[in-house]
């Protein structure tokens, strides 16, 4: 718990000074999509312009909520019925 608030603070920190949030956002899209689809994705929001950037960012947020929710599903079927 404690290496993931440090990781989301970091994230956080990186984002507020330049960072490319079109990167966390295409990490977020591909926890929940296979390796071909998170191949496209990277490569639809790699060297992103200003305007991807900020749809990048208002996309961010919702893009992680999702992330959770499939690594919940993940870890749900991997570790139930025992």
């Amino acid at each position: 718990m404690r290496n993931a608030i440090i990781c989301a603070t970091l994230t956080l920190g990186l984002a507020a000074c330049g960072g490319n949030p079109c990167d966390d956002y295409v990490d977020a899209l591909c926890d929940c999509l296979d390796e071909e689809s998170c191949e496209d994705t990277k490569t639809t929001y790699e060297g992103a312009d200003s305007d991807l950037k900020d749809e990048c960012s208002s996309k961010l947020d919702e893009a992680e909520e999702a992330a959770k929710t499939c690594e919940v599903d993940e870890g749900g079927s991997d570790s139930g019925g025992a």
